[in-house]
């Protein structure tokens, strides 16, 4: 195996400058969009980066597994969701029972509430960043 051992990356017209650093502290490690409503235990995903399955555990409760690990569960968590008609609706990332168990460095539940109950949405938009 090679490795490539640059101090700036550039896109072939020069442009859109990247450190090491910064790929490895501020892009997202994993994004999903999927279908919240969708039949079956495996959600349908939309589309992703570094995202294997999205598990349903119930109503409005999904695991999101990373294909690559996070380096520790450290990391922040960001979403949103479309798909509810009333206005009165909150997307929360919230480890099951408040506790920081289900922030994995392999995966990550997340809950999805309108007008304070577990529901459904029909599309759900997560995205995580750290190390």
């Amino acid at each position: 195996m090679s490795t490539l051992k640059v101090n700036n990356l550039q896109d072939i017209n020069g442009a859109n400058n990247s450190t090491p650093e910064q790929i490895a502290q501020g892009r997202a490690k994993f994004w999903v969009t999927f279908e919240g409503d969708s039949s079956g235990t495996n959600k349908t995903i939309n589309d992703s980066f570094n995202v294997s399955t999205v598990t349903d555990n119930g109503t409005g409760d999904f695991t999101i597994n990373f294909t690559n690990n996070f380096s520790n569960n450290n990391y922040c968590v960001l979403g949103g969701h479309v798909g509810f008609s009333n206005g009165r609706n909150a997307f929360r990332v919230r480890p099951d029972g408040g506790m920081a168990t289900n922030q994995l460095v392999s995966s990550v539940r997340i809950q999805v509430t309108a007008d304070g109950s577990l529901s459904d949405a029909t599309r759900i938009y997560v995205a995580g960043f750290g190390d």
